[in-house]
């Protein structure tokens, strides 16, 4: 190699450098001890347990490269981790939202796995997410699917935005296992979020568990209280029947100088006769980034003579 192909090649590689963010490092570890039990009507020795459970605690980095003429390429991988190492009831690395992507004045498009629009358009309404009492237990279409491909346009019109994935869904209404092909499974939301107020409405077809699924989502501020909504309407997509709809309401409201948070929550479902949701929680920050907690859940099902009781007390970090 000469002198001059040792300098150009050497400028190439500045170059680059120079254009690469450093990743950003980043996590959540949340950790807590519960006590769950179980009281079947129809069964005289009912259950309880109390276990230190991680709560999809998580590990990622994420970056950004400069491409120059107003792009800009964007990566992220991030892991559920299972830091209480219980690998009887999770495992101990799980995919989350991962991907490579470029944005510009166009938007941003999206390649990898992700959450869908529909599943992101419940906002920040489920105070519990991640929790015992997560939203998932009384509704279907929390989905994040790989072979994701998704766009996000810019904000226009004092507010307003699309997102759109296209993805794998089950289109087969004998063999259930059976993936479609890629495009679908198809998810679009409508998002309008000002300071008075944030609304989306968002559509799935052919999810990866096969239903169609409808979803309005809610956060309405007012003063130190913040009320949220999600509504989520449910069929099948391959043939089988069902058909219901899953409300929940919440209530946060900051105390202690703004560092405490009190949280209510109620949930109703026709997934299962009379299956409804209440919880209780209480947040507060000691720190910028750290956090203890502890809430209550109820879950009755009349269906199935069930009410399932959680009680946990524990701590998050965020880095």
């Amino acid at each position: 190699m000469n002198k001059f192909k040792a300098i150009f090649i050497s400028a190439l590689v500045l170059i680059s450098m120079s254009a690469i963010s450093a990743p950003k490092v980043y996590g959540k570890l949340n950790i807590s001890v519960n006590n769950d039990s179980s009281d079947i009507t129809s069964n005289t020795d009912n259950s309880s347990d109390i276990d230190l459970i991680s709560n999809a605690s998580r590990l990622g980095f994420k970056g950004q490269v400069d491409m120059k003429n107003g792009l800009t390429g964007i990566y992220q991988i991030e892991y559920q981790v299972d830091i209480t190492n219980d690998n009887t009831k999770s495992k101990t690395f799980d995919q989350r939202n991962s991907f490579v992507g470029l944005k510009g004045n166009f938007g941003t498009f999206k390649l990898g796995t992700h959450d869908t629009p529909l599943k992101l358009a419940q906002l920040k309404a489920d105070l519990f997410n991640d929790l015992k009492g997560d939203i998932k237990n009384t509704t279907d279409g929390e989905n994040r699917i790989g072979s994701f491909f998704g766009y996000d346009s810019p904000v226009f019109g004092g507010g307003v935005s699309i997102s759109l994935s296209l993805g794998k869904g089950k289109d087969d209404g004998i063999n259930t296992d059976l993936d479609g092909e890629f495009g679908n499974n198809i998810s679009v939301s409508l998002k309008y979020d000002i300071d008075v107020i944030k609304f989306v409405i968002a559509t799935e077809n052919n999810s990866i568990k096969g239903y169609d699924h409808n979803r309005l989502g809610m956060m309405i501020p007012a003063g130190p209280v913040t009320i949220g909504l999600i509504h989520t309407t449910t069929e099948s997509s391959i043939g089988n029947t069902v058909d219901y709809d899953a409300t929940t309401v919440s209530i946060a409201g900051k105390v202690a100088d703004g560092k405490g948070k009190i949280k209510f929550q109620y949930g109703t479902s026709d997934k299962s006769p009379g299956l409804t949701q209440t919880q209780i929680g209480y947040d507060h920050k000691l720190f910028k980034k750290f956090k203890i907690f502890t809430y209550v859940t109820r879950r009755s099902q009349d269906a199935a003579g069930e009410d399932d009781s959680h009680v946990g007390l524990g701590i998050e970090y965020k880095f």
